[in-house]
């Protein structure tokens, strides 16, 4: 077997099955370096087929940021959205404001005018190891001008040979099947053997999904793929989530975190450096606290615990997050998006008005 050939084949594929992209038109490679990426020369190596397969490519290897959700630096905004759009952004400080996460209404619907007509590129490929997703950079690329977007934080070289050779037709209609027979759902309980009960509200609120395919213009989502998620209605998340697996690696031992109107309150273990560890995250910004969302993974092909991009997608299981959510669906902006993967558990739809309750999940196996 011929690594380099593997590579450039799942390269390919990228290109060709999930981003649909076409001779012409621009595409972007981001990615980061830093002692905090393990994966620092993938970027780098992606980026050299990338010139082979396609000519119109930009690749951007920036210092890492240190956390998903952070901004990414103003070279990074020139390569996605063109120098003119940038100048235009800097005038009156809205690109520091836009970076620094201080953008008001007003800033942000004068960066929606300004990205609406910008020369940016038609795709990205976000291999940086801090995620970009939920970023005021990606929602302006997407949202406003139309850019697909592949978001590929915490990627390790082996997922292209694993969770990406899912058969991604069979993985939408799965993902939409599943979504469709949650439509309308007023809240979510969740359970595990683990400790966790929690209970959340999805009233308003409307289910995505997230299946690879990301052909259309301003379409975006995770590579590997495979959830249905939402934003719970803010204040409404109440109980006790109890997690024995972090981002990357699984914890020495679990930690209870209380949450009340929608919010960690507490976080409690045997492990003092744990705990600091995670309470330090949620008090860095006021709105770190807030319960983000509420996903299913959908993907047969992903297996691999110690990746929180793979991990949240293993079929049958469900994953909280804290922080950011105003990207889909929700109404909190925070430099801050975190996510934990709950196994072994069961999640009940319930809908208060005739529709009754239906498990999704019983002890982690798919209902659906």
């Amino acid at each position: 077997m011929n690594p380099a050939g593997d590579l450039r084949e799942a390269v390919r594929s990228l290109l060709e099955d999930n981003l649909g992209l076409r001779r012409g038109e621009r595409l972007l490679l981001l990615g980061d370096h830093g002692e905090d990426v393990p994966e620092v020369d993938l970027a780098a190596d992606v980026s050299g087929i990338l010139a082979d397969l396609h000519p119109e490519t930009t690749a951007l290897i920036y210092p890492s940021t240190g956390r998903s959700g952070i901004e990414p630096p103003k070279e990074a905004w020139e390569a996605a959205f063109g120098p003119e759009a940038v100048s235009r952004f800097e005038e009156g400080g809205l690109l520091d404001r836009l970076i620094g996460k201080r953008a008001d209404g007003d800033d942000l619907a004068r960066a929606e005018e300004i990205a609406a007509v910008s020369d940016a590129v038609d795709a990205v490929v976000a291999l940086a190891y801090h995620s970009t997703s939920h970023t005021l950079f990606r929602r302006l690329l997407t949202v406003s001008s139309g850019v697909r977007y592949a978001s590929m934080p915490h990627f390790h070289r082996d997922m292209f040979f694993g969770s990406m050779r899912v058969n991604w037709h069979e993985l939408a209609l799965s993902t939409r099947t599943l979504a469709r027979a949650m439509e309308g759902v007023d809240h979510f309980e969740i359970g595990s053997g683990n400790g966790t009960s929690l209970t959340l509200s999805a009233t308003g609120r409307h289910l995505k999904t997230d299946d690879g395919i990301l052909t259309e213009p301003g379409a975006w989502g995770n590579l590997p793929a495979g959830e249905v998620f939402l934003a719970p209605l803010e204040g409404t998340a109440e109980g006790i989530l109890v997690l024995e697996w972090g981002p990357s690696a699984k914890l020495s031992s679990p930690l209870t975190v209380e949450i009340r109107a929608g919010r960690a309150v507490s976080v409690s273990g045997e492990n003092g450096d744990t705990v600091r560890w995670l309470e330090g995250l949620l008090a860095a910004h006021p709105e770190n606290r807030n319960v983000a969302e509420l996903g299913i993974g959908t993907n047969p092909r992903a297996t691999r615990p110690d990746s929180i991009l793979e991990s949240e997608k293993i079929l049958g299981t469900v994953h909280v997050a804290f922080g950011d959510n105003h990207n889909f669906g929700g109404k909190v902006v925070a430099p801050f998006h975190l996510d934990f993967v709950v196994y072994g558990a069961t999640l009940v739809a319930v809908w208060e008005s005739g529709g009754g309750r239906r498990v999704i999940l019983s002890e982690g196996d798919p209902g659906w």
